[in-house]
């Protein structure tokens, strides 16, 4: 038995753990291996939180057991930590608990601003002697995740989507992934950096990357059509429209392009959240750039990308980027910024991108992507057979599978 635990889960909720989740669990359970999920009641992270607790916290489904998908699902109410970050229910058992002292006041604070629930915990710990069952975490930041694998460490295995942030480098999250059996990782920079952060052996680690759907199919026309797009060469940017995405630097390196060389093009924006370019600095130049598509629906994003000349991709903080592939299944070449470590890792693997540093770079690999559509199509079609190859969510649940219950 697989038991993911993370603090949301559900057909509503946002965000890239919780949907790598719902897919995982269902390409394990068509497998037929045994798996359940274990979250909160909350939605997910947009959503608020409860008088004087944490974002999230507010209750959207139902406590205890119910099904999704087929899947049984059990759900906990969530609760405060203390003032040190430390859950009641280890408070009330400190044999449970590591040493505190160990870890700065700041990082148990962190803790104990993020969702965590007595409930889940309990569950845990009743669970942890079961051999024939294993905990999958995910994500690494949250105390569900902290807390829940100090109570099962044989049996705590962390999809931890880790990025290259100044949280990773915590005492704490140290502590965990040098307690954790195992690690599984969506990318090889990932693994690397687990490694490199918390010195962990390779064997500890697998890399079964993440999956998405090979079956969607775009309509380029459809979507020029459905915005009235010209003929102007269209770039596209999907995900989180905001700064910890790298998008304030796009727009800005957008603008001057179009400025420098006179090119008529357009930069299209698809994804949620807001971002203000007037608060930003960015408006000037910009109205007649930039088509803001919004959170769109599932047809309309692969339609996108089928319509997109280039798809580009600034983030800096990066696990996997499903965006980047999906872009890839559609045939789009794509623009990577080569201080992420896992894009450019991808476009080097995959020979589907190109990797831009600064303006420089950025400017010369448009004007050569923008001159040359055979380039475009080659480096699109090289992206598309690496995504059909690494990224069958089949193949992912079976490679987690046999790494979590020891059949590898």
């Amino acid at each position: 038995m697989i038991t993911l635990v993370l603090p949301w889960f559900g057909p509503e909720s946002a965000g890239g753990a919780e949907s790598q989740a719902r897919d995982l669990a269902r390409a394990l359970h068509a497998l037929g291996v045994p798996v359940r999920v274990w979250a909160s009641t909350g939605r997910d992270a947009l959503q608020p939180g409860l008088p004087g607790m944490p974002y999230g916290t507010s209750p959207h489904y139902p406590p205890g057991h119910s099904r999704v998908d087929g899947l049984p699902v059990w759900r906990f109410r969530p609760t405060p930590a203390d003032a040190q970050g430390v859950p009641r229910l280890l408070r009330l058992r400190p044999q449970l608990c590591p040493d505190l002292s160990q870890f700065a006041p700041h990082e148990l604070r962190l803790l104990a601003s993020l969702l965590g629930s007595d409930e889940l915990y309990a569950a845990i710990l009743a669970a942890r002697h079961d051999e024939a069952n294993c905990f999958v975490f995910l994500p690494y930041p949250f105390p569900t995740t902290f807390w829940g694998t100090l109570l099962a460490p044989e049996r705590s295995y962390l999809l931890a989507c880790l990025h290259d942030e100044p949280y990773a480098r915590y005492s704490t999250y140290r502590f965990m992934f040098n307690h954790a059996r195992g690690v599984v990782a969506n990318s090889h920079p990932e693994a690397a950096l687990a490694q490199q952060l918390y010195a962990l052996p390779a064997a500890k680690i697998v890399v079964p990357g993440e999956g998405i759907d090979l079956t969607a199919c775009g309509n380029a026309s459809r979507l020029r059509q459905a915005y009235n797009l010209d003929q102007r060469p269209l770039l596209l940017y999907a995900g989180r429209r905001d700064a910890s995405k790298n998008l304030p630097l796009l727009l800005a390196y957008v603008r001057e392009y179009v400025a420098r060389r006179g090119t008529p093009l357009r930069l299209a924006l698809m994804g949620a959240g807001e971002l203000s370019m007037a608060a930003a600095g960015y408006s000037a130049g910009l109205a007649d750039l930039v088509l803001d598509l919004g959170f769109v629906d599932a047809q309309t994003k692969h339609d996108a990308y089928a319509a997109a000349d280039i798809f580009v991709q600034p983030s800096l903080h990066e696990s996997f980027s499903i965006v980047l592939m999906e872009a890839w299944l559609q045939g789009t070449p794509a623009l990577v910024h080569g201080d992420c470590a896992v894009t450019a890792d991808h476009a080097r693997r995959s020979g589907g991108g190109l990797a831009w540093r600064n303006f420089g770079e950025f400017a010369a690999a448009l004007d050569l992507l923008l001159t040359r559509p055979d380039l475009r199509q080659t480096l699109g079609q090289r992206g598309r057979d690496y995504v059909l190859a690494t990224c069958d969510w089949t193949m992912v649940a079976r490679q987690t599978a046999a790494f979590v219950m020891g059949e590898a």
